[in-house]
């Protein structure tokens, strides 16, 4: 009974939490709608701190399980180093599926919503998200950069294009709207996504 207690609150917040943000989020609300007391927040999470950060844990289980085998196939890869037009062919696979899971999105749009929300504003929780996310792949997409470009680019540097590639996709799902609207595009489909991915494949040869 208290796990689904817990379960229940946690459903609740992540939808509060995609819709409002963290700051405006009310655990009370939270706690009506998943028919808890409010005493509940601190029983199972301490605060709201708490509750969001545990939030932000299931963010980055989905993102993990959405982006699949990336780890284990770059282990595979790196072992054939040097190997450039792999490596090429595996970042594409890489920012291609980030692309659409954040895009269209191919993730829960809640999920989605407050992985973005806390990239655009990043909280005193945002370390969730630095160790378990941006520690497994930023290294990942860095070192395909370097093979991928035959060690033109400096591994400090290929750090430096990695973020800024991806802060490329953040731009293109937060400023979806105003994409749509420069594009004359109704939506985000598999057209669509497919240009998106070509301007981001132009920057992965530096």
């Amino acid at each position: 009974m208290a796990k689904d207690s817990k379960n229940k609150i946690l459903k609740v917040a992540i939808k509060e939490f995609a819709n409002k943000g963290y700051n405006s989020a009310s655990t009370r609300d939270i706690c009506a709608n998943a028919g808890v007391n409010i005493s509940s927040i601190a029983y199972y999470f301490k605060s709201k701190r708490g509750l969001y950060e545990e939030v932000l844990k299931i963010v980055v289980e989905k993102l993990n399980a959405y982006l699949g085998d990336i780890v284990s196939e770059f282990a595979v890869l790196k072992q054939k180093f040097p190997a450039p037009k792999e490596s090429y062919e595996m970042l594409k696979r890489i920012f291609h599926k980030f692309i659409e899971g954040i895009c269209i999105p191919e993730l829960p749009h809640d999920i989605t919503t407050i992985y973005l929300l806390e990239y655009v504003r990043p909280s005193d929780s945002f370390h969730i998200f630095e160790d378990g996310l941006n520690k497994v792949y930023m290294p990942i997409v860095r070192e395909l950069l370097v093979d991928a470009n035959e060690g033109r680019v400096a591994e400090a540097e290929a750090n430096l294009y990695a973020f800024i590639l991806f802060s490329q996709i953040f731009n293109l799902a937060v400023r979806k709207d105003g994409i749509l609207k420069i594009m004359n595009w109704k939506n985000y489909s598999k057209g669509e996504i497919e240009t998106l991915c070509k301007v981001v494949d132009n920057g992965l040869i530096i």
